[in-house]
């Protein structure tokens, strides 16, 4: 089963609204780009999930979709966690689920994640009504712990039997 493991806001200025959820709600701050100001994006957690906070719309950002801008502010995407991404993107492409092309990474300024993950990228589809999500099967969890302990959840009830 997937698991929701991942959040990306969108916002003007992300060290400040990252300040904001800091504050408010206790979360921890895992790491900025560019690390001094944290002003492309800063990514934060709970010890559950992995919470980017990141700054689009410039004319080189990043678009959600086909003929879609970089003008949203809120909620950009989520990302699943998989067991086996393989099988995962397999099935995606038999659906005839669309995929978002890919975007070139910015090496000077690599994120911990990109270790974490012994190199493995996220890949990005559209859903119903051209909503993006992530597909990964290993890294958000790893980079959580880099910088705080990291919580499990345990259901609530057995599955029956």
């Amino acid at each position: 089963m997937a698991r929701i493991k991942h959040i990306a806001l969108v916002t003007d200025d992300p060290a400040k609204t990252a300040e904001f959820y800091k504050q408010h709600f206790g979360l921890t701050e895992l790491y900025r780009r560019p690390s001094s100001t944290g002003e492309r994006g800063v990514w934060l957690s709970d010890g559950y999930i992995y919470f980017a906070i990141l700054k689009y719309g410039d004319a080189d950002a990043p678009k959600l979709g086909p003929e879609q801008t970089s003008d949203l502010r809120g909620i950009h995407h989520i990302g699943f966690q998989v067991d086996d991404l393989a099988a995962t993107a397999k099935a995606l492409e038999q659906a005839n689920v669309a995929p978002v092309p890919r975007q070139k990474g910015d090496p000077s300024d690599p994120t911990p994640m990109f270790a974490v993950s012994e190199g493995a990228a996220n890949l990005k589809y559209l859903g119903p009504d051209e909503v993006q999500f992530d597909v990964r099967q290993k890294g958000w969890d790893e980079a959580i712990e880099l910088g705080m302990p990291r919580y499990e959840l345990t259901p609530t009830k057995e599955a029956a039997e």
